[in-house]
């Protein structure tokens, strides 16, 4: 859970031994917040829309979070010639650009008064002290500071203990928002035990033919990848769900080895990982079967919901509001040009619109027509698949 603005640090400890009352043993607790060092430059930015709040008669705001920002990055001077505030905190000036793309209900939160971040540290011995151990971050590349570049996973490598190395990471890599996991009466399973567990996990390929990254960016830097191996990945999941038993000897890859790939291209949104075959009962299934009718029904009606539900992974896929209207075309079975004219149609009377490459609206509608066709070939060839592989479009029918 994450912890919004006015928590205090007594509720926090509340929180934390509530959930070590209520969790069985080996149950989990996930707990999202901000931290030291990443957070420091964005102190300023809480201090200034405090004093505004306080001149202005009340609490923070949003007009006073704003004003603040806009004050903070002429306070940073010219990108070419920096003020002192902008030469100590160099990444300050981009910060306060950002924010216009941050929701602003978010932003009231994340800059009041009474938002505390913490260092890694002081929450993990808090946890410890109601019974709950770290057992590692749900942003799964900081699973693995091995992938660093040599210099700084010597040093977060060389830490005295498991604590300390978290500690380290988070200066390595300036972390600003942890997602960490705990559990309540930790016993470390035996390498055959967890080869065993893991072989029935799912994998599913979530990108086209066309996608051929190999190097991909996350909190641990720029990450390269074998492109022999994706390739390899890519046409083993084509047809669908693959366990990781079954890649393992495919690849004929250490387990570690393999999961450590994995876990870089889930984070890309390359494959994700589903529930093994069988694992789950049918109301999940019925429910996101619900779910999805809906979620179609109101997005191409003009309440568009950003995200949809995957049977297949049982979690939200981001889905844009042309692709949902091409969804719902692909099921009518429609040649290419009538499928455009009712996404056309759809789109108009949901007051949608057609952007150029630019993100520019198109205005004219012959331009319209022929940049949606577009879109659809590459709909078809690209995505199309892979939301059949997550059981958010139709099946392709099989060949005779």
């Amino acid at each position: 859970m994450g912890w919004p603005a006015g928590w205090a640090a007594e509720v926090r400890e509340g929180l934390v031994a509530a959930a070590a009352a209520l969790l069985k043993p080996g149950g989990l607790f996930y707990c999202s917040y901000n931290t030291h060092p990443g957070w420091l430059a964005r102190s300023t930015l809480q201090m200034l829309s405090v004093e505004e709040g306080l001149r202005a008669g009340g609490q923070t705001s949003l007009a006073g979070i704003l004003k603040a920002a806009a004050t903070l990055e002429r306070l940073t001077g010219e990108e070419a010639d920096p003020w002192p505030l902008g030469a100590a905190l160099p990444g300050l000036r981009a910060e306060m650009k950002g924010l216009d793309s941050v929701p602003k209900d978010y932003l009231r939160c994340e800059y009041h008064s009474a938002h505390q971040p913490l260092y890694v540290g002081p929450m993990h011995r808090m946890c410890a002290a109601h019974g709950l151990s770290h057992i590692g971050s749900a942003s799964l590349p900081e699973m693995f500071p091995q992938w660093l570049d040599p210099d700084r996973r010597c040093l977060v490598m060389e830490a005295a203990d498991a604590p300390m190395r978290e500690v380290l990471l988070d200066l390595a890599i300036n972390q600003s928002f942890r997602r960490d996991l705990f559990a309540r009466g930790v016993r470390t399973p035996s390498p055959a035990w967890r080869r065993e567990a893991l072989a029935e996990l799912g994998v599913v390929s979530c990108v086209g033919p066309g996608d051929d990254r190999h190097v991909f960016e996350n909190s641990l830097g720029r990450l390269g990848i074998d492109p022999l191996f994706i390739a390899g990945l890519k046409d083993s999941l084509a047809a669908g769900r693959r366990t990781l038993g079954e890649l393992l000897e495919l690849f004929a890859l250490e387990l570690e080895d393999l999961v450590q790939r994995l876990v870089i291209l889930d984070h890309a949104g390359v494959i994700a990982f589903a529930l093994p075959a069988g694992a789950a009962d049918e109301a999940p299934l019925g429910a996101c079967a619900a779910f999805q009718r809906r979620w179609l029904e109101r997005t191409t009606t003009g309440d568009p919901i950003p995200f949809c539900l995957s049977p297949v992974l049982r979690q939200p896929v981001a889905l844009p509001l042309l692709e949902g209207f091409f969804l719902q075309a692909a099921g009518a079975e429609l040649s290419a040009d009538d499928a455009v004219q009712l996404v056309w149609m759809g789109l108009t009377m949901a007051g949608g619109v057609v952007n150029d490459a630019d993100g520019q609206t198109i205005d004219d509608p012959q331009q319209a027509l022929a940049a949606l066709r577009e879109f659809h070939d590459t709909f078809v060839e690209e995505r199309l698949p892979v939301l059949q592989r997550l059981g958010i479009a139709p099946a392709a029918p099989a060949g005779p």
